[in-house]
């Protein structure tokens, strides 16, 4: 029996977390484990887990849904689908459950999310493995998520000999669209050329996808976040070539004009915490460590600072 945890039952998580457990339903050899708390656990327990997509709507069961490790045991397979800046003090809180083989998979918006999980727990850093995923999905309220924008692809992997092929396919008849990559570390910074500038330009402005969209002013501030992005990425030996960057200006359009990102709508909740360290910051502070330039960054932080 191969047993894999979804942590944090978010947007990320709940979208994970309902594929796998629709595929796996009454399975003999995988079992799915949700692992949240307070009311989203008591709804799903409940309820079930609903997720809704322009396709269908899924509304499934794990075999276990806690937060109590005890209960939970020692996970196969961890896929941790936590906000980046909870992700020390989560993956911390269930280190219980983790194995020397345990694989543990986050899927942080970021580029360093391993060396946060290598300095929270003592664990087999070797299956501490990277991962992305392209989708925007939001909480409608506990226990209900809805797709709104995105393909669903996910990425993980590795830079050394192991081969987690196994891994893929286990989650593949899960439902995922999955790929195992050991070009990780370009796939994660390919992502973060996305995701960084446009989440911290739209939280900034106050801004939704198709605003931005539509506007030359704003896709050329973009366009210029984004170089500065690719100018920090080669100081960490990743090049993110000049059709990266026009690949990720396309893409904007792509989604729904009202589209927000999560780290927006932690600003328009007044959220005391919000990804800013991993999104805003890390560029601003590792611009200066390696003397890149990211004039356009600090624009941006002084307008959120100023909200």
């Amino acid at each position: 029996m191969k047993k894999i945890g979804i942590l944090g039952m978010g947007g990320i998580g709940s979208f994970i977390g309902a594929k796998l457990s629709k595929s796996y339903k009454n399975s003999n050899e995988v079992e799915v484990i949700f692992i949240c708390r307070n009311e989203t656990k008591e709804i799903i327990n409940r309820k079930g887990l609903t997720l809704i997509t322009p396709q269908e709507t899924i509304t499934s069961t794990a075999d276990l849904t806690s937060d109590n490790p005890e209960d939970i045991g020692i996970l196969d397979v961890l896929i941790v689908a936590t906000k980046s800046y909870s992700l020390a003090s989560a993956i911390s809180s269930y280190k219980n459950c983790i194995h020397p083989k345990t694989v543990i998979i986050p899927l942080q918006n970021g580029v360093d999310a391993k060396s946060i999980i290598e300095n929270a727990i003592e664990t087999n850093s070797n299956n501490i493995l990277e991962g992305c995923i392209y989708v925007a999905s939001n909480v409608e309220e506990p226990g209900v998520v809805k797709h709104v924008g995105g393909p669903g692809k996910m990425f993980f992997g590795n830079n050394d000999k192991l081969d987690f092929k196994w891994v893929e396919k286990l989650l593949l008849e899960g439902g995922l669209d999955i790929v195992y990559t050991k070009e990780i570390q370009k796939i994660l910074w390919k992502k973060y050329l996305f995701v960084s500038p446009l989440s911290v330009m739209t939280a900034a402005l106050n801004i939704t996808f198709g605003e931005l969209a539509e506007d030359s002013k704003h896709m050329y501030t973009l366009k210029q976040m984004m170089i500065e992005v690719q100018t920090l990425a080669e100081k960490f030996n990743v090049t993110l070539t000049e059709k990266d960057i026009e690949d990720s200006l396309a893409m904007v359009s792509k989604f729904p004009y009202q589209a927000k990102t999560s780290f927006q709508l932690d600003f328009e909740n007044n959220n005391q915490n919000t990804e800013k360290e991993n999104l805003l910051d890390y560029v601003i502070t590792n611009g200066e460590e390696h003397n890149v330039s990211v004039e356009k960054y600090r624009e941006m932080n002084k307008k959120i600072a100023n909200r």
